[in-house]
């Protein structure tokens, strides 16, 4: 099937994004990076800028895991941004030079 995986190696070290059936191929685009942040968690958010450095905490919007981009609400200001996932569990806005 074009876009099946055909060595388990390949899915190693991931987790399903949608329902696996036996006997079913299973695509690249099925598996995913293990999620660090889970939808509703609450999450620091870094905003880096040059000189300038920003933290504030927020509420995950949708679950992800390392190098994946999430929307995250802002819990003092009600704002949504969108940032990527660090290894550490952050979600960075913004990016410094």
């Amino acid at each position: 099937f074009p876009g099946a995986l055909t060595d388990q190696a390949e899915a190693f070290g991931l987790e399903a994004r949608v329902t696996i059936y036996a006997g079913r191929p299973v695509r690249a685009g099925d598996l995913g990076l293990p999620a660090v942040i889970e939808r509703n968690q609450i999450v620091p958010i870094s905003f880096m800028s040059g000189g300038l450095a920003i933290q504030a905490e927020g509420r995950a919007l949708a679950r992800g895991g390392v190098g994946e981009v999430i929307r995250v609400m802002n819990l003092a200001s009600r704002t949504t941004v969108s940032g990527r996932i660090s290894p550490d569990g952050q979600v960075i806005v913004g990016s410094a030079p």
